[in-house]
């Protein structure tokens, strides 16, 4: 992973991109080995992270560093569920482990439309509800602020697929949110 780090020509593009591998590389491999459950396999998928990530760098240029850490999160839990559907379509590989969830990262990443903590809260748990694919379309879109096309860029889907995702997630978030409600009246 190195050697592509110092291909990189501009001096404070990979000292950025050193200081992510050293910050979020063994957090994206402890996320990796849980969903592939080997070691080199996990390797492998943090390095592809990376090549995306040094491809999209400007996307990473963030004052808070939980919106860093969101966004690596995604990508390397992306590439390894990617890495294992290849897997199991090369051989027999058992359900249970495309059904892995990992949330190795905090919802705690602040939304400036949700003004109190509470509301904050209540709508994070809700998303905690949600399929992984869901979470992230919507994360990405409304956290992140990325456009369609980017989204689609960077979980490997087409925009129309993005589209579809974040419709189902918007609409999956608001039932559950109206049935956590209807419970606490």
């Amino acid at each position: 992973m190195l050697i592509f780090i110092q291909m990189i020509q501009n001096e404070s593009d990979r000292s950025f991109v050193e200081e992510l591998y050293n910050r979020y590389s063994s957090t994206m491999l402890y996320i990796a080995q849980g969903i592939l459950k080997d070691r080199s396999s996990a390797e492998e998928a943090v390095s592809q992270a990376f090549i995306k990530i040094i491809d999209n760098l400007q996307k990473f240029r963030f004052e808070n560093c939980n919106k860093t850490k969101g966004l690596v999160v995604i990508i390397v839990r992306h590439i390894s569920y990617d890495m294992l559907k290849s897997e199991k379509r090369r051989h027999s590989v058992p359900l249970e482990l495309l059904e892995t969830e990992i949330t190795a990262v905090g919802d705690d990443a602040p939304l400036e439309m949700i003004v109190s903590a509470e509301s904050y809260h209540f709508v994070m748990d809700c998303l905690s509800c949600l399929n992984e694919h869901y979470k992230d379309v919507l994360r990405l879109k409304l956290i992140y602020e990325y456009e369609d096309e980017e989204i689609a860029e960077m979980l490997a889907i087409s925009q129309e697929n993005v589209r579809v995702r974040f419709q189902r997630a918007r609409k999956a978030l608001m039932q559950e949110m109206s049935r956590r409600e209807k419970g606490n009246e």
